[in-house]
């Protein structure tokens, strides 16, 4: 060592990275649709209704499922970063993305918990009802909310 920082170093970007990456394996491991509720994705399992006639809570689900994917990614991309030497100049960018997908979910999330997104129908587009806002879909969101405000405690620092 050389006396720099090394970049990624910080304990908090651990943990960033493993809450988000939480929600994923919460929603997967078999807890939607239990007693907490059905989380983000909980329409898409267990549904047999043919694509073309799905509603908007189907639509949904996917949406998040993608969007947890990405998250699923971005956690560990932050447990790796240090382990594949990405370089300190990367640190703020990084953590900017980090916030931007924390951001995307929140308002996807307070959307389609209060007015609802377009989803394709039979007919074209139409404008979905509202999803359920259950205790699962709050956990996962808050270990998101959680990482996002770590990642924004760790862009202040870099």
């Amino acid at each position: 060592m050389d006396g720099r920082a090394v970049a990624f170093s910080n304990p908090q970007v651990r943990w960033a990275g493993a809450l988000l990456m939480a929600p994923f394996f919460l929603q997967l491991l078999g807890l939607g649709n239990s007693a907490l509720g059905g989380g983000l994705c909980g329409e898409l399992f267990g549904n047999e209704t043919p694509l073309g006639l799905q509603g908007a809570g189907f639509w949904y689900a996917v949406l998040f499922m993608m969007l947890l994917g990405f998250q699923l990614m971005y956690g560990g991309f932050l447990l790796l970063a240090r382990l594949l030497e990405i370089p300190a100049s990367m640190e703020r960018g990084a953590y900017t993305g980090g916030l931007w997908l924390v951001g995307l979910m929140t308002l996807l999330f307070v959307l389609t918990r209060t007015t609802g997104l377009p989803y394709p129908s039979p007919q074209g587009l139409a404008l979905g009802d509202t999803a359920p806002v259950d205790l699962l879909s709050l956990m996962l969101m808050g270990s998101t909310w959680a990482a996002g405000l770590l990642l924004w405690r760790l862009l202040k620092k870099a």
